[in-house]
């Protein structure tokens, strides 16, 4: 500091303001550079004024002046500072509105009722979560929540598609009799030995129909080929609601084998797209049947037709030996 004073001092004193001002500009650009920049054009703003102020500390500047251009900067820093944490702040409360709807549709789809506990809990959890730990705890919480309704709702849709309908009566989606009453047919052909035949008619992709129309799309489905197979099978076929995904005629009539597995799979070609209302709109569909055949002298009686699977090589049960290796050997 003396050495600022005397006269040998002088150039070395300029030198050295000089290179404190340039020190001072790359400080305050360094600062500007790294400022969050979730506002584009109001960052460019920011920078532009910081580089001409900068520039101008480079500058041998009157004190009074030069304290005037490091509050303009300070004041540009603060600006800009609080103009970001507004940005973020309203973000913040988008995503969270956001994250908000998005979790009550999955609420609705997952059946987790509104004003459960569970869910009221969660409701406020999401509005006040903040530090990583509570988001991560919330997003720990939700994931459980909808996991188990989604596994819960699964299985509840596992066992309505794999339980044949043993019911008699036509009070089904399909307008059909229900599988109760295939089961009568085929006892009352088994006690005069009528020779025929059992189709089981399964229905592809209706999980696929139920996710995009719900149960209202599914039963459509069941209505729409249950009049197809009906307007094209022989009038000794009669047609029974057998499942949530499945069809089951009993074909009463002597017929080789082949012949009527060959008559029905020209059937099931014919099947083009169906037309189906869900609310005010038409929707066109393909869907895609399977059919399996079991003659009827492969069952020891009717019951065995409950044992049947509902499923492609999933049986409902244990069926009798005779039936048994008859249908599977």
């Amino acid at each position: 500091m003396c050495a600022w004073h005397n006269s040998a001092g002088k150039p070395d004193d300029a030198a050295y303001g000089a290179t404190c001002r340039r020190a001072l500009g790359l400080l305050v650009e360094g600062a500007a550079i790294n400022f969050p920049r979730p506002d584009p054009e109001a960052y460019a703003r920011m920078r532009s004024a910081i580089l001409r102020d900068s520039i101008r500390l480079a500058e041998p500047l009157a004190e009074p002046e030069l304290l005037r251009t490091v509050q303009a900067i300070i004041q540009q820093f603060v600006s800009y500072s609080s103009h970001t944490a507004e940005v973020l702040e309203d973000r913040r409360r988008a995503w969270r509105h956001m994250a908000g709807m998005l979790i009550r549709f999955l609420s609705e789809r997952s059946k987790v009722k509104p004003d459960s506990e569970e869910w009221t809990a969660i409701g406020l959890q999401l509005g006040e979560a903040s530090t990583a730990a509570e988001i991560q705890a919330l997003r720990e919480r939700l994931q459980a929540m909808l996991v188990h309704n989604a596994v819960a709702g699964a299985a509840r849709q596992a066992q309505l598609d794999e339980e044949p309908d043993r019911s008699v009566a036509n009070d089904n989606a399909a307008g059909l009799r229900g599988g109760g009453a295939a089961v009568e047919h085929v006892r009352a052909m088994i006690a005069k030995s009528r020779p025929g035949y059992v189709g089981i008619f399964r229905l592809s992709c209706l999980d696929v129909v139920g996710a995009r129309f719900g149960q209202e799309g599914i039963q459509d489905c069941l209505m729409a080929v249950s009049a197809f197979l009906i307007a094209n099978l022989r009038g000794e076929d009669s047609v029974y609601h057998w499942s949530e995904t499945s069809l089951l005629a009993v074909c009463d009539r002597k017929i080789r084998e082949d012949t009527l597995s060959a008559e029905l799979n020209r059937v099931l070609q014919r099947n083009r797209d169906f037309t189906i209302q869900i609310g005010n709109s038409t929707i066109m569909l393909r869907i895609p049947i399977e059919l399996e055949l079991f003659p009827i002298d492969a069952f020891q009686s009717a019951d065995d037709l409950q044992k049947l699977p509902v499923k492609r090589g999933r049986g409902d049960g244990a069926l009798s030996e005779k039936a048994a290796a008859k249908l599977y050997s």
